[in-house]
């Protein structure tokens, strides 16, 4: 739609975007000279909108109704001068030269309204200056946590950032919520003297993420009634002896520091602006002081009183799939977390003992020692961005009933990861959504079901092929199995050389392969049809063997399963 300017010229708005640079939006061409009523005005073009430093509301809300904003102009040779000197913009529906708008609009000049910073209690209006070649714009929120620094020639430089917070420890209790305010960084805009008149668009960033950590169980006959998690030790790679009712994300990161996860409570962070390409930018750094490191990050705490596992993974009740947690959005189960950009990303553990009661209250039985791991191709908190891990309890492998580390065999349930949903900020869905499911591999060896149970096989006089289905486990359809390509389904089997869980597969990939073959009609084996579409191997000696099945592309991810030929 045309804009109808009348007595001003230019119009600064503000867009809250995901992860991208809008560019400058143009206008008409309304000629080189401009009269003094030209105003500089701040407009109410919000364009898309993420969370900001309220996280809820409308775009005024979110930016708790005000940004700060610095902006120079450039005078002779290199030198700039000041024109917005931390000037604080607030929501108005009052029109003026600097607020054409009106409703739902942006102001900078006049009184400064009270309750939005009482410290400053005048501005005045701003007009473009034709002799300047350019100006250079930045802005951030909340208003209080920038400071702005000049270089020798006057230009803007550096910003520092402080009143950073990021969940990583356990605050149990029921006190309340914590409130966690993100902390809003736009890039950096340069108007040149052709643009004066045009809209400038500030992209904001958010530079903190949103994480939440959900667990439920689908075993058919018993219910979980009391669930404990381990963190790994601090400087070892080794799991810690005393689990926690609150759930544990744990990294055995190679790092020199032994670190991955950062929390902070009010650290700070250095912004530098960089004023020499075509399209001006920033790095962003956080600074060390104010930031804990830890192997551990800690979701919410199960096992409260009256608690009750969720048995799905579209479970409403927070407490029951995502725990609670004085740092935890009660409403949704999201912690405000530091990023782990800057860090080498690594697979992501999960560890639990958990007790399983029959329905009808006559058995329980002790589950120990469960593991699933994320791969880390999804395990990279990235800014402005919102991660939910699903972990599900299920009739599988990977635990004891018995006495972890002896000959005692693996029971039927384990945790096993599910899903991993990336969305932008404000949930709406910008194209980085990556799910990820689980599938269930069925393994079947001629000969291989008996009385006693499933045992797999090596003859060296007579090899028999093992077969194996991929299935999906939301829905039970089987998928088309591939080899040796690199989609989704592709399937490769590897040879061990010792006994290894999923979970441990997943940190450290197998690298010896076993000859996959598809099978490419339906044949009836013993009792068992294999479908078309699914695949074999024969093993070529006793031992442990890991048939992987690619989850996604783009980062690739893989599962697995292990399974013993005797």
């Amino acid at each position: 739609m045309k804009k109808i300017y009348f007595i001003y010229a230019a119009v600064i708005s503000v867009a809250l975007t995901n992860c991208t640079n809008d560019e400058i939006v143009g206008g008409e061409d309304h000629g080189t000279q401009q009269s003094i009523t030209d105003a500089i005005s701040i407009g109410g073009n919000a364009g898309k909108l993420t969370r900001a430093t309220s996280n809820t509301g409308t775009v005024a809300e979110m930016l708790d109704n005000k940004f700060k904003v610095y902006g120079v102009k450039k005078g002779d040779g290199s030198n700039y001068s000041n024109v917005f000197k931390n000037y604080i913009v607030w929501s108005s529906n009052t029109q003026s030269p600097t607020n054409p708008q009106g409703a739902n609009g942006w102001e900078y000049a006049g009184t400064v309204p009270s309750g939005i910073l009482d410290q400053i209690t005048r501005q005045y209006a701003k007009y473009w200056d034709y002799s300047s070649d350019n100006y250079h714009f930045v802005a951030g929120s909340p208003v209080n946590c920038f400071t702005y620094t000049l270089d020798a020639n006057g230009d803007i430089a550096s910003a520092s950032v402080n009143g950073l917070k990021g969940h990583m420890t356990a605050n149990p209790g029921t006190s309340g919520t914590t409130t966690f305010n993100p902390v809003y960084i736009a890039d950096p805009v340069r108007v040149p003297k052709a643009d004066y008149k045009n809209e400038i668009t500030f992209s904001f960033k958010r530079q903190q993420t949103f994480v939440r950590v959900g667990v439920y169980e689908t075993i058919p006959g018993y219910k979980i009634t009391k669930i404990q998690f381990y963190p790994y030790k601090a400087d070892e790679k080794a799991w810690d002896t005393t689990p926690s009712d609150n759930i544990v994300l744990a990294v055995n990161t190679s790092d020199a520091d032994g670190t991955y996860f950062q929390g902070a409570s009010g650290a700070s962070a250095t912004i530098t602006y960089d004023w020499t390409g075509v399209t001006p930018t920033y790095t962003y750094a956080y600074n060390a002081t104010g930031l804990s490191k830890s192997k551990n990050w800690y979701g919410g705490k199960l096992n409260e009183t009256g608690w009750e596992m969720a048995t799905t993974s579209t479970e409403t009740t927070v407490a029951k799939l995502y725990g609670s947690d004085q740092d935890m959005a009660s409403a949704t189960g999201y912690f405000t977390v530091m990023p782990t950009e800057g860090t080498t990303a690594q697979p992501i553990l999960i560890k639990c003992d958990y007790e399983l009661t029959s329905e009808d209250n006559e058995e329980v039985i002790k589950v120990k020692g469960a593991t699933a791991a994320i791969p880390s191709a999804f395990t990279f908190w990235k800014a402005n961005a919102t991660y939910t891990y699903l972990f599900k309890i299920s009739p599988n492998t990977n635990c004891t009933t018995g006495t972890p580390g002896t000959t005692d065999p693996e029971g039927l349930f384990p945790i096993t990861f599910n899903a991993v949903v990336t969305a932008s900020a404000d949930g709406m869905i910008e194209g980085i959504t990556t799910t990820v499911a689980t599938p269930s591999i069925t393994t079947y060896q001629d000969g291989s079901v008996t009385d006693e149970g499933i045992t797999y096989k090596y003859n060296s006089s007579d090899p028999k092929p093992i077969y194996f289905t991929a299935q999906n486990d939301e829905t039970g359809a089987l998928y088309t199995l591939t080899t040796g390509g690199s989609a989704v389904s592709n399937v490769q089997v590897y040879k061990l050389s010792a006994e290894q869980t999923e979970a441990d597969l997943i940190v450290a990939a197998p690298t010896t392969t076993v000859t996959t073959t598809i099978v490419s009609a339906a044949t009836t084996i013993g009792s068992w049809t294999i479908p078309a579409g699914s695949a074999s191997f024969t093993p070529d000696a006793a031992g442990y063997y890991a048939i992987q099945y690619q989850t996604a592309t783009s980062p690739a991810a893989y599962a697995y399963k292990v399974i013993h030929v005797e």
